[in-house]
């Protein structure tokens, strides 16, 4: 029981799974999927961005973009040391679809917009087990402490339709985000049944923000945001349904803030990245 127990409370914290007492360690392969409502900081950002630029012409923006639906797919692979006090993960989350829809009107022109969204998050991660600590303390057997890094890529092909008087008019857009976000947490797991373990974790880092915008007269435009603090948490099950084989179940939030100026200096706005949705993992491990 203690063996599968270390297992399960590895994997709730999404790294490496202690089965043997191989000297040379443990390591697995898996896949993750997280199927997620995303509320996109740098779309909210733009929104506000046209909107400002309407405010120019002395013209009232009043539009609504939907939350964005869709999944995050990749790869999970880790190690962990033979003597359980350290774990690494490194999972690619390389395959996404998220639709979105935005609409609204600027006095009397209806918009209609198409967007393709690529997003691909990279997430690298050291745990270190506080189990060894717990005669000074024995609730320390369930604690872990880590850090993470994530690189986030977002890329979006815009297309803004308006219905005016006149019939209607097009304009292409193309925006490209890269996100580094170096994070350090603390986890929690609870053996609850010799197959089957509840973790929760949580951390705070910062979003180091790159972003480029592209215009309708194929003029790139470098926005320097300001950069943000990060916020991610996560509460899950792990069970192992046979031996050398751990399923997960999770939910996770994760969200950071894009604070930039407009390329003609309109105005400077502030959004909300914020990422919410159920988690599925499922590793082996040899």
């Amino acid at each position: 029981m203690k063996r599968s127990c270390a297992t399960l409370a590895a994997t709730a914290l999404l790294l490496v799974l202690p089965i043997s007492d191989a000297k040379a360690g443990t390591f697995l392969t898996g896949a993750k999927y997280w199927h997620a409502q995303w509320d996109s900081a740098v779309l909210d950002w733009f929104e506000k961005d046209i909107g400002a630029g309407f405010a120019e012409v002395g013209a009232t923006l009043v539009s609504d973009i939907d939350k964005g639906s869709g999944y995050l797919a990749g790869p999970l692979i880790g190690y962990q040391t033979d003597d359980g006090a350290w774990s690494f993960s490194f999972a690619p989350m390389v395959f996404s679809h998220f639709s979105q829809d935005w609409h609204g009107n600027a006095d009397t022109m209806a918009l209609n917009t198409s967007i393709d969204t690529t997003r691909r998050d990279y997430d690298l991660a050291a745990i270190h087990s506080l189990a060894r600590y717990q005669d000074k303390a024995p609730f320390l057997r369930y604690c872990r402490v880590y850090a993470g890094y994530k690189y986030q890529t977002l890329e979006y092909d815009l297309t803004l339709r308006y219905n005016t008087d006149m019939g209607e008019v097009a304009y292409d857009y193309d925006l490209e985000a890269s996100v580094h976000i170096p994070t350090v947490g603390f986890g929690l797991t609870y053996p609850v049944h010799e197959k089957a373990v509840l973790g929760v974790q949580g951390g705070v880092g910062l979003a180091l923000i790159d972003l480029k915008m592209t215009d309708r007269e194929n003029t790139t435009f470098d926005i320097y945001p300001k950069y943000s603090y990060t916020f991610n948490g996560e509460a899950n099950v792990s069970i192992l349904p046979i031996n050398n084989l751990v399923v997960q179940l999770g939910y996770r939030f994760q969200e950071w803030y894009l604070e930039a100026m407009s390329p003609q200096a309109w105005e400077k706005t502030e959004s909300r990245d914020r990422t919410t949705g159920w988690t599925l993992t499922g590793v082996y491990t040899f």
